[in-house]
């Protein structure tokens, strides 16, 4: 039986992505932090509403996860740090 874990980040995560679901248009760093959390929570059992949230922000974004990655690898090619 699956078990919904508790991430050590979640309370920092959750505050990232408070921050983002007000962004509108985002930013460079909003894009690749975006992708970050989805990396980090998308085989994690548990924080459910996390990955909730994110769906919601790439939706207001008018992104999918495919072009989230395409502009996050643009990014980070143009010498983001």
């Amino acid at each position: 039986m699956d078990q919904e874990q508790n991430h050590p980040l979640y309370p920092t995560d959750r505050e990232h992505v408070d921050r983002l679901s007000g962004r509108n248009p985002p930013e460079d760093i909003d894009l690749v932090e975006l992708a970050r959390l989805i990396i980090r929570y998308e085989d994690f059992q548990g924080a459910d509403d996390l990955k909730v949230d994110i769906k919601k922000i790439l939706k207001k974004w008018d992104l999918n996860r495919e072009e989230l990655e395409i502009k996050s690898r643009e990014i980070w090619s143009n010498g983001f740090r």
